[in-house]
């Protein structure tokens, strides 16, 4: 899958079949990206892209020794099966 990043548009993206699949992000001046929205196509749901495009922002937070506010329902769950990953969680 080829992911891009909009800088500007603060999402991770990838075209899919039925359309994009994205997660949106706020970024925080305190070195901190906030995943608030994960939306993937009904045609590609199932299929891990939702998975990939999380992996993927955990990628650009920790490139940037950032940490993560996780917002958006399908990461916070993502992050209750993946508790190897919670040390990029910021603590509210």
């Amino acid at each position: 899958m080829d992911f891009k990043h909009d800088v500007q548009g603060q999402k991770i993206f990838t075209m899919v079949e039925g359309g994009e699949a994205h997660i949106l992000y706020r970024r925080g001046q305190d070195n901190s990206y906030d995943l608030y929205s994960t939306e993937v196509p009904p045609e590609a749901r199932g299929k891990n892209v939702a998975d990939q495009l999380v992996r993927e922002a955990l990628k650009l937070a920790k490139s940037e020794k950032a940490q993560v506010i996780a917002t958006c329902p399908y990461v916070k769950k993502w992050f209750e099966k993946h508790p190897e990953e919670k040390a990029i969680l910021k603590h509210q």
